[in-house]
């Protein structure tokens, strides 16, 4: 009996040394899988990086980059350009995350765009079913259909022109929603570059599952690629809200190939009473802080949401200053700290000087009662302009 007992234990002790070796194991193999894993996506995070080199340039010198750890790097002028949470920034180190709200046009719009898609970092991302009943048109714009409809009507790239091979250009991402369908309808290359803080960081959490996107943080006024890389651009609702639109068209126009595409899209001027409103209204507004820029939003779209239960009450307010039911485009529209307003011939014009022949046919006039928010035009490069040089503009 005793024999049995202690032949037992030791079947049991045996067993017992055998799945701790056994576990030993599989953890070692384990850790070290994990360990290979992460070197292996951190080559290939590097390789995915060392092939922007093909496409970007210094913004001082033009020079050629190189890929140095977790930064680019002028091979002329030393200038260093770091990769923050996987992001190139070809910015000042403050514009990494949210200021004070004061500077320059392009300091302020970094603050106040970049808070804008932090904080609705997944608008345009929402699923049209998990849409509650009640709140469609509070959230009327933020749904996936919705993104899909607004590139197709904003954007207008074809699936030609997002096929393998080729370099598209989202100039102004925001949180990257556009970048995503572009990148969904086909295996082209696109880049997504924007200033703001939050829209970049957005921008890459939303396409992080898009091997072939690319987010950056760049001013449009001083973009990090060479002159003829890319072979199609959109800029939807963006060119407005630089300070200098027309510079910042100029400078995109630089980077696009002879044959390439641009799409702008820009708001539209509208009735005199309209504009004399919008301007008393945001100069008080684009003083305001973001915090009670969101407090006016929220407001102003409830006001709105209220006014839409009247036939025609909202519709005819909008024709004397700018009421949504969405707190979004109400403090995109109220807090921007620039947002000039064009029209087809003026943006046109541009697209002329820029050698670009417009696909689109032009209105020669557009009532005050007619006149859109917005309107686009594209264009196909054909030509040079002669003086558009990098830093040299016309405008």
């Amino acid at each position: 009996m005793l024999n049995i007992l202690l032949t037992e234990i030791l079947v049991a002790s045996l067993i017992v040394t055998i799945i701790k070796v056994y576990l030993s194991n599989l953890e070692n193999f384990f850790c070290s899988s994990r360990i290979h894993y992460e070197i292996r996506m951190e080559n290939l995070k590097k390789e995915h990086l060392r092939k922007l080199l093909e496409y970007l340039c210094c913004i001082g010198c033009l020079g050629e980059l190189e890929y140095a750890e977790s930064a680019f790097r002028c091979s002329q002028c030393k200038e260093s350009y770091p990769i923050v949470d996987d992001i190139p920034r070809f910015v000042p180190e403050s514009y990494y995350s949210l200021g004070c709200g004061r500077g320059n046009i392009e300091e302020r719009t970094k603050d106040y765009f970049g808070f804008e898609w932090d904080y609705f970092d997944r608008w345009g991302f929402i699923v049209d079913e998990d849409v509650p009943q009640g709140r469609e048109i509070e959230l009327h714009g933020g749904t996936l259909s919705a993104s899909k409809s607004a590139f197709d009507a904003k954007c207008r790239l074809t699936d030609e022109e997002l096929t393998e091979g080729k370099i598209v250009l989202d100039a102004g991402c925001g949180n990257g929603r556009y970048t995503y369908e572009a990148a969904s309808r086909g295996s082209a290359v696109i880049f997504g570059v924007d200033i703001g803080y939050g829209a970049v960081q957005s921008a890459k959490r939303n396409n992080k599952n898009k091997p072939n996107v690319f987010i950056i943080q760049a001013s449009l006024f001083s973009l990090p690629f060479k002159s003829n890389v890319i072979d199609s651009c959109f800029s939807n609702g963006v060119l407005m809200h630089t300070g200098n639109a027309e510079k910042a068209f100029y400078e995109i126009a630089r980077t696009i190939k002879n044959g390439g595409s641009f799409v702008v899209h820009l708001y539209h001027k509208l009735n005199p009473f309209w504009e004399f409103n919008d301007r008393c209204i945001r100069s008080i507004t684009t003083r305001m802080s973001v915090e009670n820029n969101m407090k006016l939003a929220s407001v102003l779209a409830r006001v709105a949401q209220l006014l839409d239960k009247i036939p025609y009450a909202l519709k005819a307010l909008n024709l004397l200053f700018r009421l949504q039911p969405t707190v979004i485009h109400m403090y995109d529209w109220y807090s921007a700290q620039k947002a000039t307003h064009h029209t087809y011939l003026e943006l046109a014009d541009w697209f002329v000087k820029a050698g670009f022949v417009v696909e689109d046919n032009i209105p020669q006039h557009v009532s005050w009662i007619s006149a859109p928010w917005g309107f686009n035009l594209k264009g196909v490069k054909r030509g040079a302009f002669k003086e558009m040089k990098k830093k040299k503009w016309i405008c």
